[in-house]
Parts: structure tokens; sequence; C-alpha cells
């Protein structure tokens, strides 16, 4: 049974009305009626868009032209199905009349033969307007979707695509129209050999990611959903894409993976240095041991020498580490970054062997002036390794140059003549953020900061060398020129200072280091005097009384190191590998002047050890040693009564200058604690 549709016939012949409404209503359908084009622009408004599914209006009203009706009803913005009746149709009004939107045109014969076929033409007109609505309607949805969306033949040839389609691809819809997917420079053959087109052509969906360039060449990663389209028969005629644009999703993926995998790298960075710092202590120890033996020959003097020197390079390695696992030995102060930025250009000048220019802003647009919370040691330490990887790339980039007998570099401002600027610059200025910045490898929050910029017009690094740049050991240099930990280390003295690093580099382009630092606004302070630095230059122990010690280390080469180089300056000393076989000793009542803690023991809590102790003894100085250059526990130890804190490794000399400053620290404290009972 057909539907019963609501239908509002406007005709002024009541008769002929009289006719009509009963040949609509015989069929099964409700119908109003009024006479004049008035009327029934009041009816329509007042009714409201979508009340009739069909208005069959006579063109000649007692006060208007049908047409006219109709063309009033478009510039009230109400669209309503119109079916036009007329008794005097020509071909000049039946074009005005579907240009002006009606469904169709009925003649009103004389006769009126028009009745009996009346019911089927308004049916037609309903359902072709019904199907005009849902193709808008799905031509509506298609371009209002947020995924790109394209259609195309058997064959791959793009028939349509959506506005987001083109916004994601920089094609315009007729640039794109009569192509093929080989314009994204993606798509496999057509003839169905590719994994693609064997899944589509087998009529099943495809679903994947693909890498596609856009108009201006520029590359970008979408997840893809291809599926067949087939009609009613069953036979397969198109296909349609439905495309994502997942460029962003894929950079933060890959950010944090980077960031899982510096976490992850970085802790078992700080493991690592701090048991090879132990064996260090012990490698240097012997060396230093077997150059002081009477009967060395200058041959095995000059190995052993090689063996501190080796050594001692080895700790520097280690130190490089640390401070890749955001553990550096940080003396932080308040400091004026131009003074050090000045301080550190001529060193930087003789190091590159490049021209360099450096610009330092000493003051911000506030007038304040440009200070940080910093250790300058690390802070120039991070700028000289910035400079160093800058005149590599301008070195590399020379050297492929040369190879292909050009005569200049060129850089990624063409607009500038090369010889107008320095393939390598320093600068020094403010950034204030209103809102987050979007970098790689980490976004800027909002703040204010002092910027370093360090950059090149070198080789520049494609984007596989860049999502590399800072993982420790990698580098692309040759075997023997670079270790691969140069920038792992600034992004470790960069993140112990809370402090923000990126990294703006292209194949062919040059590379841009960019290091935020936190700006601080109160007056620059002197350096704060510390307690941890024994660098002193003492050849011979001291003619010191000897004192009774107890090292405490669960490393048997540094408790053998640590006991005969205080036996040389005289000492009485006495071992344990753990804080338990220590704690056992202060236990009998034997005097202790010292104990030397080791902080870094396995299955030890320092903070525990160290009251412990203390309990055990009062009063008895504690010095503590530590593969770490900062452990955790301490500072607070050092608040709380420790006399020192040793560096492993460490040379003789520290070893006894750091015994003699622990020992004169205990000085008024008792000489022998009774033991607790």
């Amino acid at each position: 049974m057909e539907s019963v549709l609501k239908l509002f016939v406007v005709e002024d012949e009541d008769a002929v009305a009289l006719l009509i409404r009963k040949r609509l209503e015989d069929a099964g359908h409700h119908v109003t009626h009024c006479r004049t084009g008035a009327d029934a622009l009041t009816i329509i408004l007042g009714q409201g868009q979508g009340h009739f599914d069909l208005v069959l209006l006579d063109q000649v009203l007692p006060d208007m032209k049908g047409l006219e009706l109709l063309n009033k009803l478009t510039r009230e913005g109400v669209s309503v199905p119109v079916l036009m009746v007329t008794a005097h149709g020509d071909e000049h009004l039946v074009t005005k009349v579907l240009q002006a939107g009606a469904l169709d045109y009925v003649v009103k014969d004389s006769g009126l033969r028009f009745l009996d076929e009346l019911p089927k033409c308004v049916a037609e007109s309903v359902s072709r307007h019904r199907l005009e609505q849902m193709n808008q309607l799905l031509v509506q949805s298609l371009e209002s979707a947020r995924d790109g969306i394209a259609i195309t033949d058997l064959q791959g040839t793009i028939l349509k695509v959506n506005q987001a389609h083109e916004k994601m691809t920089g094609f315009s819809r007729q640039e794109l129209v009569g192509t093929t997917p080989d314009v994204f420079k993606n798509a496999g053959p057509a003839d169905g050999t590719d994994p693609l087109w064997r899944t589509i052509l087998a009529r099943n969906s495809w679903q994947g990611e693909l890498t596609n360039q856009r108009k201006d060449g520029t590359p970008y990663q979408t997840s893809v959903t291809i599926s067949p389209i087939v009609d009613r028969q069953g036979r397969l005629t198109h296909f349609v894409a439905i495309e994502r644009d997942v460029s962003e999703h894929k950079a933060l993926e890959r950010q944090l993976l980077q960031a899982q995998k510096l976490q992850s790298i970085g802790t078992l960075a700080g493991g690592v240095a701090h048991e090879f710092n132990n064996l260090l202590a012990g490698i240097n120890g012997y060396a230093y041991l077997g150059l002081r033996e009477p009967d060395v020959t200058e041959t095995q003097r000059e190995f052993l020498q090689y063996i501190v020197d080796l050594s001692e390079r080895a700790a520097t390695l280690t130190r490089q580490l640390l401070a890749f696992a955001r553990k550096p030995a940080l003396s932080r102060r308040r400091l004026a970054v131009a003074d050090l930025m000045h301080g550190t250009a001529d060193l930087i000048t003789k190091t590159v062997h490049k021209d360099l220019t450096v610009e330092v802003a000493v003051r911000a647009a506030d007038g304040g002036p440009l200070l940080v919370e910093a250790d300058p040691n690390q802070l120039q330490q991070a700028i000289v390794n910035l400079v160093l990887n800058a005149r590599d790339a301008v070195n590399e980039r020379t050297a492929a140059l040369h190879a292909e007998g050009q005569a200049a570099v060129s850089g990624p401002l063409p607009s500038v003549p090369v010889a107008d600027r320095a393939p390598i610059a320093v600068r020094l200025h403010q950034a204030v953020l209103t809102a987050e910045k979007v970098a790689f490898p980490q976004h800027i929050p909002a703040g204010d900061y002092v910027l370093l910029e360090v950059e090149d017009h070198g080789c520049g690094m494609p984007p596989s060398v860049l999502n590399q740049a800072l993982d420790p050991f990698f580098t692309t240099k040759d075997v023997g020129q670079g270790t691969g930990l140069g920038l792992p280390m600034v992004f470790g003295i960069v993140q112990g200072h809370h402090g923000y690093l990126t990294i703006d580099s292209a194949a062919g382009h040059g590379t841009r280091v960019s290091v935020y630092l936190p700006r601080v606004m109160e007056t620059v302070g002197g350096p704060k005097p510390g307690r941890m630095a024994y660098d002193v230059e003492v050849l011979e122990p001291e003619s010191t009384p000897g004192r009774s010690i107890l090292v405490i280390d669960d490393e048997e080469a540094v408790l053998d190191v640590v006991r005969r180089f205080l036996e040389i300056a005289g000492h009485r000393v006495t071992c344990a590998t753990s804080v338990h076989a220590a704690l056992d000793q202060l236990a009998e009542a034997n005097a202790v002047d010292l104990v030397i803690l080791d902080l870094m023991m396995p299955r030890e809590d320092a903070l525990s050890n160290f009251h412990a102790l203390g309990r055990k003894r009062p009063g008895v100085p504690v010095l503590l040693c530590t593969g770490l250059p900062q452990a955790d526990p301490a500072p607070e130890l050092l608040r709380n009564g420790a006399v020192g804190l040793l560096r492993n490794p460490f040379r003789m000399n520290e070893l006894w200058y750091a015994v003699n400053q622990g020992l004169s620290a205990g000085e008024g404290k008792a000489r022998v604690a009774e033991p607790q009972r």
C-alpha cells in the first residue's frame, strides 16, 4: 500500500479543485485546499517547511501567478516541493517553472483526463523530491566530513572528492577529478598485482596507512580505508577511500616513544655509569699504586701512566653518560647568561676554526637582565658541544660540495648571499611564549625564557637521522670521529636545568638547536661556596697522626685501593662490604675516627645506613663516597652532619685531602665514642 501523503491544492476554480481533491482522497491522501496565492502563502508559512509532502499549484490564480508565488516562497527561504498545474503550458513557461524549483508540471486538458494520471504523477513527484533530498543530504554529509573522501572508478580514476580531501592534499577538486592516486606518489599498479588492489578488486575493504605527498611536495601520513561499491545487481562499480591525516598523531607518537626511550636509556646509563666508576676507581688506584713502586722501569712507568690517562678519559665519558641520564653534578647559582656567552666566545672561536657570529642580547624587553639558575660550567659545556656539532655539520657539507666541484656553501636562506653570513651563528635573547609551542623532540610550555640558539648552514639531518639524534652513541661520523654522546649530553644538561631543547633540521638546509631556560628575575648572586670540591694537588700525604678509619663499600677493588691509599698516609684501616658488617665492628670497643660510606650499594638504603651509623657511634664523622656525581640522598645527608662528599673515581691526593677535611670537621667530637649496648 502506498504511503499516505499530505497534499496542498492551490486552485481558484472550485469545480476543478473538488475533482482534484476527490481523486487524490480516493487514492488515500490527505488534501488541503485554498483559492488564492495570498492564502496559500499564509498557510505554507504558518505550517512551516516540510509540513506538506507536495503542493499542487495552479499557474493562474485571482491575485497572482503560480510562478510568482513560487518565487516569493524562495525569497522567504521556504523550500516546498511543487507540482505546477496549468492549462496554458508552453515550453517557455515550463522552463521558467522548472528553473524556479518546481519538480514537474501537469497540463489541465479541457476533458479533465489529467485526473486519471494525477495520483501517479503526484507519487512520482514526491518520490523524486525525497530522492533529491536524500542525495543532497548525502552530498552535505560528504562535504561536512572531517576525513578526506574520494570516489574512484574501477581503474582508480578519481571522480569526486570532498572539501576535507582538498584541504588535506592541497589539490583542488578540479585538479584531482580525472587523475589517479599516482598524483600522491603512493599508488601501486591497478592490475591487481599490488596487495591493496588485490584486496579491493576481490570486493574486500582494505585498511592501512600510507605516506602521501601534498601538492607542495611535503609528505604526510594517512590512515586509509578503501571499500568497494556494488550496484543492485551485485556488480562492482566504484571504490570509496576515506582518509584521515595522522601526521601530527604520528609525530606525537614518535615524541612519546623518544621520551620513553630516553628515560629508559637514562636510567640504564646512570646505573652503568655508577658501576663503571667503581671499576675506574680500582683501575686508577692500582695504576697510581704501581707508579709509587721504587723498582718500576721507565717502560712500566710509561704503561702505567697510559692506564691513568685512559682511565681519566673513560671517567670523562662516564660524566657525559651521567649528564645524559640527567644526573649531572650541578652547582647552580643565578647567572647572567650574557656574561657567560661573552666569556665563551673566544673559546668557541678558537675551537671551531670557522667563521662565527655571536649575537648576545644583554637585557630583556622589560629592561631586566637575562638571568637563569644554572651551573656555569655545565652550561658552557653544552654551548661548546652544540657549536662543535655545528662545525662538523658545516665541514661535512663543505667536503660534499667540494667533491661535486662546487665552490660555495649554500644554505637554507637562498635570498641571503652566502658571503654575507657566517656558516655558524650563536644567539642569545629573550623568548616569551604566550601559548605552548609545538616542536621536536618536546613541546615548550608558555613562559618567559632565556633562549640560546646555535644554527649552522651545514648538511642538516633527514627525518630518519633526526629521530635518533638524541640516542646515546648514535652518530653518523666515521669511526673514531665521535662518540654520539654530545647532543644527548646537552639534552641531559638542559633537562637538569628544568629547560627544554628543540631541534629544527632538514637535509641540505642546516640545523638549529634551541635551548629554552626558565628566566629568573632576582638579582645576580655571587658563586656559592661548595663543600664537594677536593681538586687540590697534594703529591704526598700531609704529616698527620695516623687515625682509625672504617671504609664501607661493596666493591672489593675499591676497598683494597682505598685501604692501600690510606695506609700510605699512615692511617689504620678496617673494611666492611656492608653496613650490617660495619655495625658489628662498631659494636666492639674499637676506636673509629672516621667512616667512609659508599652511598650506592645494592640492597642498601643510604639514608638508613647513615642514621644507623650515627645511632651506633654518635658523633663519628662520616665521609660520603659515590659513583654518581649527584646522588639523591647526598644533599640531605650533608645537611644532617656528613662531613663531605667524595666522587668516585678519585685520585690518591683527592682521597687524602677529603679524609683530612673530614677528620678536621670531626675535631671536638669524642675521639672514641662509647658503643651502644
